[in-house]
């Protein structure tokens, strides 16, 4: 077994636990009350960087074959199955006639599971980037940017694309800051001031986003100010990663970063259910935010023994 980096795993675990508390959120109160970005925008994209991060593997020539192979493994299968096998469920829990050439049209073209179809468009792309232009940064930069500059003009669309190729289009500038950090990793200032003056810089953009009502969702793409955006993107990766790496592990984020693709698939239905249920034993919201945090406290529990079951007895679903 590979040695795992274990701040990526409770990093994965923290942002696997916002996704879930999104849900949780939308489902219980039927619409979001807290401000998504402020902290799911965040989750996403340090998802996609920290796939970039252990893209890279110490100046080694990428082995295309072996990782693409590995995408086809640990993504696609896995998103085949998984969507699959929900598709009835889904659509008893959101109490809808169940349409099987909808639900067969949006597995294949890709809409099933949008962040899962993206990141490993995103992933695709990226690699064959790599062995293409040998590793070159300057020209894996232009290529990058460009691609998250088509990723805006898509955007104007509102067109919903097949594997989802305008977030993957983006989402090849996050992986390229992932894989960028982890290259020039010994050279990156990570003490304890260079952290906290970043930190302090990310509060500082989120207060302006807040003040100023600016929207950053990346599915669908839907960015009222892409300077903040990037601005957000660059100083929250160096804050985020820098605080990781000096924490040290929590056995609970840890094993669920560790096992962030099944809760990925599991963040809709899971919430969707017990939300339901919660409202059904008269458990109404009431204006008590807390009650918030009671669902979610289940909705965990339940998506962490649902997780630890498949892992356990059906692994070959996510490519184990």
């Amino acid at each position: 077994m590979k040695d795992r980096i274990k701040w990526v795993d409770n990093l994965r675990g923290l942002c696997m636990m916002a996704i879930l508390f999104d849900h949780t959120e939308h489902y219980y109160l039927g619409d979001n009350i807290s401000n998504l970005n402020l902290y799911v925008t965040d989750a996403l994209y340090v998802f996609f960087v920290i796939s970039g991060y252990l893209i890279y593997k110490n100046d080694e020539i990428i082995n295309v074959s072996h990782k693409l192979k590995s995408i086809m493994k640990t993504l696609v299968m896995p998103y085949f199955i998984f969507t699959t096998l929900m598709a009835l469920p889904k659509s008893v829990a959101h109490g809808e006639d169940f349409d099987l050439e909808g639900v067969v049209i949006g597995i294949i073209t890709g809409q099933a599971s949008w962040f899962v179809a993206a990141l490993a468009v995103a992933e695709i792309l990226f690699v064959m980037l790599l062995k293409f232009m040998r590793g070159n940064i300057k020209w894996l930069f232009v290529v990058c940017v460009g691609a998250f500059g088509a990723s805006i003009w898509l955007s104007l669309n509102n067109d919903s694309y097949i594997w989802q190729f305008d977030n993957a289009l983006q989402a090849m500038l996050f992986l390229f800051i992932g894989y960028t950090y982890h290259k020039y990793e010994t050279y990156i200032k990570n003490n304890i001031l260079v952290v906290v003056l970043s930190l302090i810089a990310l509060v500082v953009i989120k207060y302006y986003v807040a003040m100023e009502c600016i929207t950053m969702t990346i599915w669908h793409i839907n960015i009222s100010n892409y300077m903040v955006f990037i601005a957000n993107v660059m100083v929250g990766s160096i804050a985020i990663i820098g605080l990781f790496r000096h924490l040290k592990s929590c056995p609970v984020l840890e094993w669920t970063g560790r096992h962030s693709l099944v809760y990925y698939f599991l963040c809709g239905g899971i919430p969707l259910i017990v939300g339901k249920i919660a409202l059904c034993l008269g458990f109404h919201y009431d204006n008590n935010y807390a009650k918030v945090f009671v669902v979610f406290f289940f909705v965990y529990v339940i998506t962490t023994a649902l997780t630890w079951a498949v892992y356990r007895y059906i692994p070959f679903v996510v490519g184990k």
